[in-house]
């Protein structure tokens, strides 16, 4: 087995600390402890807790959105439809109409998983309006609960992320360079894809301004050449090799100063 990273570690203890929190609010909220309920405000603290906020966010919006679209195209449908047929139609009318209200897929999956379960399953059909507010409600009570303890322990924001991904990527290149460890080219383009997603999402936030400056644009351009340089070095014949390694190595010169923000 692979060993645990401390990203790993960082996010198994807080989706444990949330679980607790979350348990003793339905203890001491909930009608019943022993309700499906329970079970909505814990999936919401796991659905909180992904690996990057902006994912929790996202996640956490489809949830919510999804399950009071399906339940709204449900309450209209059993107006008009109250056999099995109902399934079919509703799951054709959210697809139809989630797509041109632009929902994502996410979104629509949860909603269409809130539509079967509200026209298929007796008891949660019983409840009409009050079973989509009971899980939208927990649900939503759990992500809160989540994100709130994403943002107080061990929170990174995106540029913070950004600078570390920066130094990882320098320091395997600088160990692929010196000869120390063998680091294949696909797993150096890989953790390269992640580090511009991580930057996609910087310029996505009020940060976006600060990569924009001469300085990072710079430190861009020499890690993307850095990374070119470790690549090729790998993929190109034995002899040719020290041509790759020494323009990485410049490249990774000029990165030595740290990410520093205005």
């Amino acid at each position: 087995m692979k060993q645990l990273s401390a990203d790993q570690i960082r996010n198994a203890l807080q989706v444990g600390f949330a679980g607790f929190v979350a348990t003793a609010v339905f203890q001491a909220l909930g009608p019943n402890p022993n309700q499906v309920d329970g079970f909505y405000i814990l999936y919401g603290v796991a659905r909180s807790l992904l690996p990057t906020a902006e994912a929790s966010l996202a996640a956490a919006r489809a949830r919510v959105v999804g399950t009071v679209f399906g339940g709204v195209v449900v309450a209209l449908l059993t107006l008009a439809l109250s056999n099995w047929l109902a399934v079919g139609i509703g799951y054709g009318l959210i697809q139809l109409g989630g797509r041109r209200l632009g929902f994502n897929q996410a979104t629509l999956m949860n909603a269409c998983i809130t539509a079967i379960l509200l026209l298929a399953v007796p008891e949660f059909s019983a409840l009409d309006g009050w079973y989509v507010l009971d899980r939208a409600g927990w649900h939503l009570v759990g992500l809160l609960i989540g994100m709130a303890i994403e943002r107080l322990f061990w929170f990174r924001p995106a540029l913070q992320r950004l600078q570390d991904s920066e130094k990882r990527l320098c320091t395997l290149m600088l160990t692929a360079t010196s000869g120390k460890e063998s680091i294949g080219a696909e797993s150096l383009i890989g953790l390269y894809a992640q580090h511009c997603k991580i930057r996609s999402t910087v310029l996505q936030s009020h940060q976006a301004g600060t990569l924009q400056l001469p300085g990072f644009v710079k430190r861009d351009e020499l890690l993307e050449q850095a990374l070119q340089h470790a690549v090729a070095m790998q993929r190109a014949p034995k002899d040719l090799r020290h041509i790759d390694q020494e323009a990485c190595e410049e490249a990774l010169a000029n990165l030595r100063e740290p990410l520093r923000s205005p």
